[in-house]
């Protein structure tokens, strides 16, 4: 079963056995992944669709801190302990397959190869710095610009290098992730619209270049670190990584 790039120069014993003690779910929309206040013993690995992270505010509602897409993963609050309580909740935005892997697990390979911890510091520095970014800087502008820059965080980009939005986000959502009402959304969506800068077409909506090249936020997703070019040969691990997959069952 494949999880994820980071374990691509693993020892195929060590890529089976992770597998193994790992779990792939669907989600269908809105359903919830993992809730706030939840204890859990594992982490989170998006293999397909997008999951918007949830807190909730002193008035109760929520608020949507950011996305997860592809190959990024949820690891919790911190990473000391074997297990946490969640402070945030995990939906899905989009019906998604997440791979739900033993937090043991992943502890166990970030000390038996250094390279993996690496690749999972550089994925939260990157999402700190691109919320650090936000934050700063969101109080400046304009309510377009805001609605622009999060539209342009939920694109994928389609191999004829076009940026696509799937038609299933609601406003609602997008409305949580850029902190404005929906109907400023609605509003600031249809004028984009007539202006070109969004095209509707089949099961999505097509950016325009121009709303990208007005961002200057990074892409959402932040990518994992490139593999070395010649990367190091793993020799399997002298002691007992802890994976035994008979003794996991997923819980929420």
């Amino acid at each position: 079963m494949y999880i994820h790039p980071l374990l691509a120069q693993l020892p195929e014993a060590v890529r089976k056995a992770v597998s193994d003690a790992s779990s792939l779910r669907d989600f269908r929309k809105n359903e919830a992944v993992l809730r706030a206040q939840d204890h859990t013993d594992f982490v989170y690995c998006v293999a397909a669709g997008l999951l918007r992270v949830v807190s909730t505010g002193s008035d109760e509602q929520d608020l949507t801190t950011h996305f997860l897409k592809p190959d990024e993963f949820y690891l919790g609050p911190h990473f000391a302990d074997q297990g946490y309580q969640s402070e945030v909740s995990l939906i899905a935005a989009l019906p998604s397959s997440v791979y739900i892997i033993p937090r043991r697990v992943l502890r166990s390979l970030c000390m038996a190869y250094p390279l993996i911890a690496l690749g999972l510091l550089d994925m939260k520095i990157r999402r700190l710095a691109m919320m650090g970014r936000r934050m700063r800087r969101v109080a400046t502008l304009s309510a377009e610009q805001i609605v622009g820059r999060a539209l342009y965080d939920l694109t994928q980009e389609r191999a004829d290098g076009k940026r696509v939005i799937d038609k299933r986000i609601p406003q609602s959502v997008i409305a949580s992730y850029a902190g404005l009402s929906r109907p400023v959304v609605n509003k600031v969506f249809k004028e984009m619209e007539a202006r070109g800068l969004i095209e509707r077409g089949g099961d999505v909506f097509t950016l325009s270049e121009r709303v990208g090249q007005a961002t200057d936020f990074d892409a959402l997703a932040p990518q994992a670190s490139e593999m070395p070019a010649n990367p190091p040969t793993y020799a399997a691990p002298d002691f007992d990584m802890g994976l035994h997959p008979d003794g996991d069952t997923p819980r929420r």
